[in-house]
């Protein structure tokens, strides 16, 4: 169970064996998790500017489209496809590593000498050459600022910025349970090489497009309540983002909204959107720590943290995605209460 602060024991940093390879190889590749979040982006862009500051050839690699809410940090528009050339080595950041949670072509991390994976998920498991799995971090922002502080490298305005960035998101701005004294400090210090937390926190948590707003005014007309309103969910169908006209990126954060309900333990967003295996239903879920929301999207295929997760149902009908997760929700809610 999840406490008010993370009880896991912080793990011992591999910053010997993360030295040798980045002394050892010249070109790397950064990958991290399907729909990448200001967590994900910002660690990968600050190690980026990071080993380019060592005359190191760097490219972060998503084959998922940045949020609109990451795209005020700088150098965003250097995240490609695909690199020119295969990178001697690979970073993974804040995912497991495994082909369907990381959103880039899976061959250039099989293809890589080296692997690194820098994860804080309690679900990871040590796969790869170098593996700093840490739950206790509440980003791995944070743990990408310790590894630069331990080599010593100079962090930039813009490098704070990032991981500023990928602290605040991973924190719902400093207001998570996982808010730990350490991580305020570290921020601090962020702030002081140059971050602009009031920008973060605008553009992270308070900006919408006017058709994301419009679908946030969607959702909430249809959300719903079960388990005497322990439970909260609401289903965005794709006639709904084209009511809204808004793309997929305009439901970022409307789960947190459900989720600000009063006694609502347990929040769900639904979303019919499309992939190549035809339906796919996108599943965000937010609830108290000790629910393990996690643990939840795992019976999916899923992951994420104690508090917030999510995962994809495919290979059924959007009303019967939505019927099947709302009806497992409850029971989980149910047997965890």
């Amino acid at each position: 169970m999840n406490s008010a602060h993370p009880t896991t024991e912080a793990v011992t940093p591999p910053f010997d064996s993360i030295l040798a390879a980045i002394e050892k190889y010249q070109t790397f590749l950064i990958v991290a998790h399907v729909g990448p979040d200001g967590d994900a982006i910002g660690s990968a862009l600050a190690l980026r500017g990071a080993l380019k500051s060592l005359d190191k050839e760097a490219w972060m690699v998503s084959s998922d489209a940045v949020p609109p809410s990451c795209r005020f940090l700088p150098d965003w528009k250097s995240i490609v496809a695909n690199p020119p050339t295969q990178p001697q080595c690979a970073f993974i950041l804040d995912c497991d590593g495994t082909p369907p949670r990381v959103a880039a072509p899976y061959h250039l991390i099989e293809n890589a000498r080296h692997k690194i994976l820098i994860d804080h998920h309690r679900t990871a498991q040590p796969i790869f050459d170098v593996n700093w799995i840490d739950p206790s971090q509440p980003a791995v922002s944070l743990m990408i600022f310790a590894l630069l502080r331990h080599l010593k490298i100079h962090v930039s305005p813009d490098m704070a910025q990032c991981l500023l960035c990928g602290i605040s998101t991973d924190t719902g701005n400093f207001r998570f349970s996982n808010t730990t004294p350490h991580c305020l400090r570290a921020a601090g210090d962020l702030v002081e090489l140059g971050a602009d937390p009031a920008e973060i926190a605008f553009k992270l948590f308070d900006e919408r497009s006017f058709g994301a707003t419009r679908l946030l005014g969607i959702a909430l007309q249809k959300m719903e309540a079960e388990c005497d309103g322990a439970l909260t969910w609401a289903a965005l169908t794709a006639a709904d983002f084209d009511a809204a006209q808004a793309g997929d990126e305009g439901s970022e954060n409307v789960v947190n909204f459900l989720r600000s309900v009063r006694g609502a333990r347990m929040a769900i967003l639904l979303r019919e959107r499309f992939d190549e295996t035809g339906t796919a239903t996108r599943v965000s879920v937010r609830c108290d720590p000790e629910l393990r929301a996690d643990l939840f999207c795992q019976k999916f295929g899923g992951g994420g943290h104690a508090p917030a997760a999510g995962f994809r149902v495919r290979h059924k009908s959007f009303v019967d995605s939505v019927a099947y997760v709302v009806q497992s929700a409850g029971a989980w809610l149910r047997e965890q209460h």
